[in-house]
C-alpha cells in the first residue's frame, strides 16, 4: 500500500489478516497449546517519527517478530490506532505482542492499563524493547500502568522510555544518544578541581568557559555523586568511608570559616565536628573546645587505643589533665589566648547553669583580650552560652559571644558553633555563620530556624528541599551548604583518628586514662592557676 509516497510495511498482509480474523472464533485450548508461539510487532509512528522508523523495524525484526503492524499519524488514517484495534482483535492465546516502547498502546496511564487488559484476556503475552519487559500474562502489572508505568518482574523498576526513534540505532552501537557535551573531559576535570577545591566560583567557570552555571551546578553534582559513597557498618554505628568525600567538598580554606553544625541528640553532630576539627590540627592549627556535657576529652587520645595523634591539654572534668576550677576562668582565657596550644575547656562538673555562666563570662573577656593570633573557638551545646530568650545576668555572656562571632575575626577567632536546637541559638549569633553543616532534624520549629538562615545565605528552592529531607536522615549523614564556594553536598563523615568520648556509654567500653601533655610544664601550670584561683575574688 502507498501513502503520500512511501510504502506502510505490515509484514505478508497483516492489515487484510487484521481484519478477516476479527469475525473468527478463538480456538480451543487444545489447539492453542498445541500451535507456535507467534511474535507479531507493533509501533505507532508519531508526526515526527517518520524518519525513525526504520531503525524500529529493525528493532522488531532482531526481536524474531514474524509480522510488523504499524500505526501512523492520525491525520492520515483519522482512526489514530486502527491497526492497533484490529491487531488486539485478532491475536491469539500464545501470541507474544512486541512493541518498541510501552507508550507505543496508549496515549495515557488509563488508556494503557486498558490495552494490556485486552492482551490478558486473549491469553497473549506482551514484550516491550525499552523497558526490557516481557511477561506471558501481565495482567499482574496492570495496577502498575494505572499508576503511570510498568513495574519489572524483578522489582527492580522502569528504565527511562525513549522519546523517539533516534537512540535505537546508537543503543545497538552501545552509545548514548543526544547532543553532544558542551565541555570535554580535559575541561570537566579542570572545572572540578577548581570548584572543589574553593579556588573558583561557579558564574566566574561559566563565563570561562562559556556555558551557562546550570552546566557547572550539574557536573559538579555529577562528580560529587560519583565521590565514595556512606560508610559501611562500623563500631557505634560509624563507618569506614575515607576522608576525601568530605575533603572534596570542604576544601582546607573553608575550615577557617564561620561553621554551624545542628542536628539532634545522637545524630552525629560532635562526631562530625571532631573528624573536622582533626583536619584543622594536623595543619598545625590552634583549637580551643568548650564543652559543657563532658564529650570532647577524647580529642586527647588515640582511637581503639593507638598513641595520640595530637597534643591536646583537657581542662576539668573527670578525665582532666589539669583540674578546673570556676576562679581559674581569667587566667585560663589568658593562657589559651596566648600559647600556641590546642585544648578542651570541660565545665560539666562546674554544679550549676549560674557557675558555668559566670565562668564563660570572665573566661571569654579574658580570651578575647589576650587572642591576637588565629585560633578556631569551639562552642558545644551553643545556646547554653548565646541563647534566644537571654536570662537574667546572662546578657553580658551574650555580648560576649556576639563579639567573638560577630567581629572576632580580626582578632583570630575562627567560631564553630553546635546545638541541638537551632531554634533556641539566639538569631543573631546563629546568621553570621558562613557554613552550615545540617545532621538530623526533626522539630518544625528548628528546621524553620535552618530556613532563616537559608533565606539570609542561600537558595530558598534549595532549601525547601533539603529542609524536607532533614528528619529521615540516619546518624552520621549530613548536608554541608557553603553558599560562598557555591557548594551544596549530602555527606556522611568518616571516622575519627582520635577516641570517639561521644558515643552512648556501653558497660563493655573501656575508658582510656588520661595522658598527661610532653610539650607543657603541667606543674607550672597548676600552680599558677592555684595562685589565681585564690586572688580571684581579689582580682
Amino acid at each position: 500500500m502507498q501513502r503520500n509516497g512511501r510504502a506502510v510495511h505490515s509484514g505478508s498482509g497483516c492489515r487484510s489478516r487484521s481484519q478477516r480474523c476479527l469475525t473468527r472464533t478463538q480456538p480451543s485450548s487444545n489447539q492453542a497449546a498445541s500451535r507456535r508461539t507467534v511474535l507479531i510487532g507493533y509501533l505507532r509512528v508519531g508526526p515526527d517519527d517518520d524518519t525513525h522508523v526504520a531503525a524500529q523495524r529493525q528493532a522488531l525484526a532482531e526481536a524474531g517478530c514474524e509480522r510488523v503492524v504499524e500505526d501512523w499519524p492520525a491525520s492520515e488514517q483519522g482512526g489514530g490506532q486502527a491497526e492497533l484495534h484490529n491487531l488486539l482483535a485478532c491475536l491469539r492465546p500464545g501470541d507474544t505482542l512486541v512493541v518498541p516502547r510501552l507508550d507505543s498502546l496508549g496515549h495515557s496511564p488509563p488508556e494503557l492499563a486498558g490495552r494490556v487488559q485486552q492482551v490478558t484476556v486473549l491469553g497473549a503475552g506482551l514484550r516491550s524493547l525499552a523497558e526490557a519487559f516481557h511477561a506471558a500474562a501481565p495482567q499482574r502489572n496492570a495496577d502498575a500502568v494505572i499508576a503511570g508505568g510498568f513495574a519489572r518482574p524483578d522489582d527492580q523498576g522502569v528504565s527511562q522510555v525513549p522519546q523517539d526513534g533516534r537512540l535505537w540505532p546508537a543503543r545497538r552501537q552501545h552509545s548514548l544518544g543526544g547532543r553532544p557535551p558542551k565541555l570535554s573531559p580535559g575541561q570537566q576535570d579542570e572545572i572540578a578541581d577548581e570548584m572543589l577545591s574553593g579556588r573558583s566560583k561557579a558564574a566566574a567557570m561559566a563565563r570561562d568557559y562559556r556555558v551557562s552555571p546550570a552546566t557547572i551546578s550539574r557536573l559538579l553534582a555529577a562528580r560529587r555523586s560519583a565521590a565514595p559513597g556512606p560508610w559501611s557498618s562500623g563500631p557505634a554505628g560509624k563507618g569506614t568511608a575515607t576522608a576525601d568525600r568530605v575533603a572534596g567538598v570542604l576544601p582546607p580554606s573553608a575550615l577557617d570559616a564561620r561553621l554551624a553544625i545542628v542536628g539532634t541528640s545522637g545524630s552525629g553532630k560532635t562526631y562530625a565536628a571532631k573528624g573536622l576539627l582533626e583536619r584543622v590540627m594536623a595543619g598545625g592549627g590552634r583549637v580551643c573546645v568548650v564543652d559543657p556535657l563532658g564529650v570532647w576529652w577524647g580529642l586527647g587520645q588515640g582511637a581503639d587505643g593507638a598513641a595520640p595523634p595530637f597534643p591536646v591539654v583537657v581542662f576539668g572534668g573527670l578525665h582532666a589533665d589539669v583540674p578546673l576550677d570556676p576562679g581559674m576562668a581569667v587566667a585560663l582565657g589568658r593562657l589559651v589566648g596566648t600559647q600556641p596550644i590546642a585544648c578542651v575547656v570541660e565545665v560539666s562538673d562546674f554544679g550549676s547553669a549560674t557557675a558555668r555562666r559566670l565562668f564563660m563570662t570572665a573566661f571569654t573577656k579574658a580570651l578575647y583580650m589576650a587572642n591576637t593570633e588565629p585560633l578556631h573557638l569551639v562552642l558545644d551545646e551553643a545556646d547554653l552560652w548565646a541563647p534566644q530568650r537571654v536570662q537574667p545576668g546572662g546578657h553580658d555572656l551574650l555580648g560576649r559571644i556576639e563579639e567573638i562571632v560577630r567581629r572576632g575575626r580580626v582578632r583570630g577567632f575562627v567560631p564553630w558553633l553546635i546545638t541541638q536546637r537551632p531554634a533556641v541559638l539566639h538569631k543573631d549569633v546563629l546568621s553570621q555563620a558562613d557554613i552550615l553543616v545540617s545532621m538530623k532534624l526533626t522539630s518544625s520549629q528548628d528546621r524553620e530556624a535552618i530556613g532563616r538562615w537559608i533565606e539570609g545565605q542561600a537558595d530558598r528552592a534549595e532549601g525547601r528541599r533539603i529542609l524536607g529531607a532533614l528528619p529521615r536522615l540516619t546518624r552520621g549523614e549530613g548536608w554541608v551548604w557553603v553558599p560562598g564556594n557555591e557548594v551544596l553536598a549530602h555527606v556522611c563523615f568518616p571516622r575519627i583518628r582520635t577516641l570517639d568520648s561521644s558515643q552512648t556509654p556501653r558497660r563493655e567500653a573501656q575508658a582510656g586514662s588520661p595522658r598527661p601533655l610532653a610539650p607543657l610544664d603541667l606543674s607550672a601550670i597548676r600552680e599558677m592557676l592555684a595562685r589565681t584561683a585564690v586572688d580571684a575574688p581579689q582580682e
